[in-house]
C-alpha cells in the first residue's frame, strides 16, 4: 500500500501522480510475486514522506504481518526486495503494526458506487480511527461498495453502511467479524469464501482466527469441498456450488448486464 495523494483513474497504479516507471517497475515486480500494490490516501495529510505499508495476510502456516515506513519519493521501493514478503519475512524495510489499519474503497473514477457510497463509511471509521483509516484504490467487488479491508489478516467487507461503520472497525480490534457484512479473507479463492461465510454463519464462529481452511476438493459436477479446522479439534467440511444468478448491472458505470459469480450451500458437515 503506498500513499499517493491526488486523483486517481480507473487503473490507480497508473492514473494517478505516481511516476511512470516507478510504476510500471513496481507494478511488474509484486504482480510477479503475487503481490498486490493498492494506492492509499487520507484527505487530511501534511504534505510530507509518503506513507507505505507491506501486508501479508497469513494463511495456515503463516501469521499475518503489517509493516509500515515512510519514503520520499516512490522510486525508494524499487531497491526493495520484495520476495521475503511472499512468506511473511521482513524485507529491511518498516517496523511492524500491533493495532489494525482499515481501508475503504473511494476510487470513484473505477466506480462512481465506490466514491458516493465509500467517502461517508471512509469518514465514520476515520472519526474513531484518524490515523489508521485511508482510503484506497479499487481492490474488487464494485457491487458490494462500500468496501472496507481490515489489515493485517486482509478481511473483505461489503455494503457497509456509515452507522455501522465503527461498530464493524470495532469489531475486529477486538478480534471478532461482523458477519452481515463479512466477504472473506482477500487471500483466499470466491469458493473458500462462499463455504467459510456459510460455515460461520451456520456456527455462529465470529473470532477472526476461528476458522483455517485446510483442504479444497473440487467435484466432478462442479461442486467443490472445503474442510476447515475450528478451533483446537473440530473440522467441517463445506460442500459449495456455483448457482445461477439473474443477469443485473454489476457496477454503477457497467453498460451491460452479467451475472455475478455465486454459490450455494449444499451441506455443513462436521469430519
Amino acid at each position: 500500500m503506498v500513499e499517493q495523494p491526488g486523483a486517481w483513474g480507473r487503473d490507480a497504479v497508473f492514473e494517478s501522480r505516481l511516476p511512470r516507471t516507478a510504476a510500471e517497475t513496481l507494478h511488474r515486480r509484486a504482480h510477479g510475486l503475487k503481490i498486490r500494490v493498492i494506492l492509499i490516501r487520507r484527505p487530511d495529510r501534511p504534505p510530507g514522506g509518503l506513507a507505505v505499508f507491506l501486508a501479508h495476510t497469513g494463511g495456515t502456516r503463516t501469521r499475518p504481518v503489517l509493516l509500515h515506513g515512510q519514503v520520499d519519493d516512490p522510486a525508494d521501493l524499487l531497491d526493495l526486495d520484495l520476495r521475503p514478503l511472499t512468506a511473511g519475512e521482513p524485507v529491511g524495510f518498516g517496523t511492524p503494526l500491533e493495532r489494525p489499519l482499515f481501508l475503504v474503497c473511494t476510487n470513484g473514477r473505477h466506480d462512481v458506487c465506490c466514491a458516493e457510497r465509500g467517502r461517508p463509511v471512509f469518514r465514520a471509521i476515520a472519526a474513531q480511527h484518524p490515523d489508521r483509516t485511508w482510503e484506497c484504490s479499487h481492490i474488487g467487488g464494485d457491487r458490494f461498495a462500500a468496501n472496507v479491508v481490515c489489515f493485517p489478516h486482509g478481511i473483505y467487507y461489503g455494503w457497509v453502511e456509515p452507522a455501522d461503520a465503527t461498530a464493524v472497525a470495532r469489531a475486529y480490534e477486538r478480534g471478532r467479524l461482523s458477519l452481515d457484512h463479512y466477504r472473506g479473507r482477500s487471500s483466499w479463492p470466491p469458493e473458500i469464501q462462499a463455504a467459510e461465510q456459510f460455515l460461520r454463519v451456520e456456527r455462529t464462529l465470529a473470532g477472526v482466527d476461528d476458522v483455517v481452511p485446510e483442504r479444497r476438493l473440487r467435484r466432478p459436477d462442479g461442486g467443490v469441498e472445503v474442510t476447515f479446522r475450528v478451533g483446537p479439534r473440530s473440522r467441517y467440511t463445506v460442500r459449495v456450488a456455483p448457482m445461477p444468478r439473474e443477469r443485473v448491472f454489476l457496477t454503477c458505470r457497467a453498460e451491460s448486464r452479467s451475472a455475478p459469480q455465486a454459490f450455494a450451500a449444499l451441506s455443513v458437515e462436521p469430519v
